[in-house]
């Protein structure tokens, strides 16, 4: 056997075992998100029958849950959804910081993605760590895009990646809308003006 054949199957073993271990690592989270379920539950009820010892005992365990859950969250390799022309024009719109973090910028988006989609946590507390549930929204949703914005804005410092919104590019949208009365009289005019431009540039070649 050639050492290419060699490289190939060390390459797939490779990707197997790692394969291999990220399902191991998203069992545990489930298992360890349902154990915080349960304890959630379970200080609830205690404390509804006034019982706040194995209140407080269930809290006890179910922080140390939580603790454990955001660990093997760290571990997990962040989801490649494949992307919507939505996605990439969100993505454009933060060239600059994406330019100035490289992939450590990318990687605070990621981490946006991520709190965006996990499903929300109504007994969340001040005790609660932030990695355990996130904004419940859909990909592709304004609410989705809207929550990535808030996360960045919020935690991308604590990442060391400090978001400024004001480096965002213009979308087309605010382009269009910027034009003078040439474009229309109204934005819904001047959308339509635009698109139009776009289109001719783009049959001509003078845009991709």
């Amino acid at each position: 056997m050639s050492e290419q054949n060699y490289a190939q199957m060390i390459a797939q073993m490779k990707h197997e075992a790692a394969m291999r271990q990220q399902d191991q690592l998203v069992r545990e989270a489930q298992a360890l998100y349902e154990e915080v379920r349960r304890n959630e539950g379970a200080a609830a009820n205690a404390l509804a029958q006034g019982d706040t010892d194995s209140a407080s005992y269930y809290v006890e365990q179910l922080t140390e849950k939580e603790q454990e859950l955001a660990y093997v969250a760290e571990r997990l390799p962040p989801p490649q959804p494949q992307l919507s022309q939505n996605d990439i024009n969100f993505l454009q719109r933060k060239q600059a910081f994406r330019e100035k973090y490289g992939a450590a910028g990318d990687n605070t988006i990621a981490m946006a993605h991520r709190r965006a989609v996990m499903p929300r946590n109504p007994n969340a507390t001040s005790a609660t760590h932030p990695l355990t549930y996130g904004h419940g929204t859909q990909v592709g949703t304004p609410a989705y895009y809207q929550a990535v914005q808030q996360e960045m804005e919020a935690n991308g410092h604590l990442a060391g990646t400090p978001y400024d919104p004001t480096t965002d590019l213009s979308g087309w949208k605010e382009i269009a809308h910027g034009m003078g009365s040439g474009g229309g009289s109204n934005n819904a005019q001047r959308e339509k003006t635009y698109l139009a431009a776009y289109q001719e540039l783009k049959r001509t070649g003078r845009v991709r």
